[in-house]
């Protein structure tokens, strides 16, 4: 009687917890019929992708409050599908922005830290497209601190991901050198040809900005395709400034496109740092 009462009381918990997280579904699967509606109603304008991403983002605050009952697998892939929905609607991207990139990206880390190929979309998306290479920084940092050299298998990669991104987005150098050193470490734990290869590339990478740090152009180049793909006024002005804070003359012409002037002294600055390289 005691071993049926302890069963019955496990299934009892187990079905609150699935009642909990099915209501807190509904009202994900509410508000996703509201933003059907709002895409079904009518001809896209700025203004319905603007309360698409409202309810969007609504949705997302709320998963990152529900209780998840040991479905963060679940729901972390549920989510990137969403992601991936939102990414490729080319039509309401055009008319709004990226900037929700990142925070579909927060829930599947906290859920999930161990999704590897979650990652792979996280820079291109949060970084080029969004403009928020900081946040994409912040959120590698936060899976990288679950991980180890062996899980996820070949995990190196994520630390050459956030090198680059600390290099070409955020300049800070120190940090992209120590993040190509841990690949470098962790890539050793491999005999494959391409991990060896990871290794080899992430310790040449380490030589070169220890011997010239500035590397501006490859810089100039990340923030001007930025700016060239932003359309969101916040992510214009923060291209703009990156860019005139490494010298870069900024203009905008007569039909909106953007236009940058490189100075002479950088362009002088980069064949040096080129001779560095080949010597």
């Amino acid at each position: 009687m005691v071993a049926i009462a302890l069963v019955g009381k496990g299934l009892k918990s187990l079905g609150l917890s699935a009642l909990a997280l099915a209501s807190g579904a509904a009202i994900i699967t509410l508000q996703q019929f509201r933003l059907n509606n709002l895409k079904q109603a009518t001809d896209l304008t700025p203004e319905i992708v603007e309360r698409q991403a409202q309810t969007e983002a609504a949705s997302l605050d709320l998963w990152q409050q529900l209780p998840t009952y040991g479905y963060d697998n679940l729901i972390s892939d549920w989510i990137f599908l969403r992601f991936l929905q939102y990414f490729g609607d080319d039509e309401a991207r055009k008319l709004g922005d990226y900037r929700l990139s990142a925070d579909y990206f927060e829930v599947i880390v906290d859920l999930d830290p161990w999704f590897k190929e979650g990652y792979y979309y996280l820079s291109g998306s949060s970084s080029l497209y969004a403009g928020t290479p900081d946040r994409t920084v912040e959120l590698l940092n936060r899976g990288l601190a679950e991980m180890t050299p062996t899980v996820p298998d070949q995990s190196f990669y994520l630390w050459r991901m956030k090198a680059i991104d600390e290099h070409l987005f955020l300049g800070d150098i120190p940090a992209a050198i120590q993040s190509y050193k841990t690949a470098a470490a962790w890539a050793a734990y491999y005999d494959d040809p391409e991990s060896q290869n990871a290794q080899q590339r992430s310790e040449a990478s380490v030589a070169f900005l220890e011997r010239d740090p500035r590397s501006i152009m490859a810089r100039v180049t990340a923030w001007s395709s930025i700016l060239g793909q932003a359309r969101d006024v916040e992510t214009q002005r923060r291209a703009i400034a990156e860019l005139e804070a490494m010298g870069v003359i900024v203009r905008i012409d007569e039909n909106g496109r953007p236009r940058f002037q490189v100075p002479p002294e950088i362009l002088e600055a980069e064949k040096e740092a080129f001779q560095i390289e080949e010597n």
